[in-house]
């Protein structure tokens, strides 16, 4: 490889119990072993990830230790390049999830992912789109789905997974269904909801194998709802999804489309990837592919 090749290295100093920050001289060796001339950036919040992520026109190669948010906002800062120009996306994966990193199969070991980006192996990954923002592995509504923004992350990086599944437990009596209403291929439906969830990746939430279907390369999107029902059955459906285990229940609907547009009764605000996304409604597609070392 070219010494000329220049890799620009964001990394979130919180996420996983400050897994990069520890690995922080090994990762800059391997990088430089492979051949790239590398530049650190360390960011300041999610914010800043994106703006770097954006003005990275500059180098071959981004490369970003985080989770799946900080994934999140530097494909959202890499799609303003023009693509002619724009840098591939290397995965450190060290956040509390790392469902991007699960769906691209790439190692937990912070060496072996720097290798994985070394070895130049990339792939052309879909895109989902929610208005004007673009997600890599999930967009969701509902029941659960604001959990990643009310953890604190010294919570999370304590407690990792289980986090979020105790601060959803919190949240059972207090949360009404939401009367949804979606048009697809020409017909148009209308389910009173818990949870709406529009998968691109394999897992959410840590949850491995809730979309067996679902691919990153396949140009659809997985979609899967959870109807309205007494909270026995609600509690018995999660947990069942929670063990990845699939349930014959009338509740779950499962379909798979390229485009559909939702509509709520209330407002609601989208979770992009453990993130904030846009208030409904929310016009969900495919979006264009993006370059990704796996």
């Amino acid at each position: 490889m070219s010494k000329s090749k220049r890799l620009r290295f964001i990394y979130n100093p919180h996420a996983g119990r400050r897994k990069a920050v520890a690995a922080l001289d090994h990762i800059i060796q391997i990088f430089q072993e492979g051949g790239y001339e590398v530049s650190i950036h360390r960011a300041g919040s999610p914010a800043d990830i994106e703006h770097t992520a954006a003005g990275s026109s500059d180098v071959q190669v981004l490369v970003v230790a985080g989770g799946d948010g900080s994934a999140h906002h530097a494909v959202n800062g890499l799609m303003k390049i023009k693509e002619s120009e724009r840098p591939v996306l290397g995965i450190l994966p060290v956040g509390t999830s790392n469902d991007l990193a699960f769906a691209l199969r790439l190692p937990r070991s912070i060496a072996a992912a720097c290798s994985v980006i070394n070895q130049g192996r990339i792939f052309a990954m879909d895109l989902g789109v929610v208005n004007d923002r673009y997600f890599v592995n999930v967009a969701a509504a509902g029941f659960l789905t604001d959990i990643s923004q009310k953890v604190d992350v010294r919570v999370k990086n304590v407690l990792g997974q289980l986090a979020y599944y105790l601060k959803g437990l919190e949240s059972l009596p207090s949360f009404r269904p939401f009367r949804l209403q979606y048009d697809l291929e020409g017909k148009h439906y209308q389910e009173e909801v818990m949870l709406f969830l529009a998968v691109n990746g394999l897992s959410v939430g840590g949850l491995r194998q809730l979309m067996p279907r679902a691919s990153l390369s396949d140009g659809k999107l997985d979609i899967l709802l959870v109807r309205q029902s007494g909270w026995p059955e609600v509690v018995r459906i999660l947990f069942s999804l929670l063990r990845g285990e699939k349930t014959a229940s009338g509740k779950i609907e499962q379909f798979q489309t390229e485009e559909i547009m939702v509509y709520t009764d209330r407002s609601l605000t989208s979770d992009l990837d453990g993130e904030w996304g846009p208030e409904n409604p929310w016009h969900i597609k495919i979006g264009p592919k993006i370059s990704v070392f796996h």
